[in-house]
């Protein structure tokens, strides 16, 4: 039972720095489509975020899901406000800490 109540205080505690960094922002950005040799995932920002999140605890190692994997094959990506393209080939550690910066 405690370690239920742990991963739910976990969550919560994880929405509420989520909602206080969204705050800060500027960006509208909504969507992140994030590139990885020929595969394309599609993440909501708050999604992304967690992900950049946990990457960065991770010191940089990561692992796509793919339940977010889009087919899209030479799909080109549209200049707007909405939507950030991040390319994840050869990033580093210091890549994923100023992404929270960039989003």
């Amino acid at each position: 039972m405690s370690e239920r109540l742990a991963k739910t205080f976990a969550r919560f505690a994880e929405d509420a720095e989520f909602r206080r960094w969204n705050e800060e922002r500027t960006l509208e950005c909504r969507f992140v489509y994030v590139c990885q040799d020929s595969s394309v995932w599609k993440f909501t920002l708050e999604e992304w975020w967690k992900f950049v999140t946990k990457a960065i605890r991770n010191k940089g190692a990561y692992s796509l899901p793919l339940g977010k994997t889009i087919h899209a094959p030479g799909k080109t990506f549209a200049d707007d406000n909405t939507i950030r393209y991040v390319n994840l080939n050869c990033w580093t550690l210091s890549n994923w800490t100023d992404e929270l910066q960039a989003i």
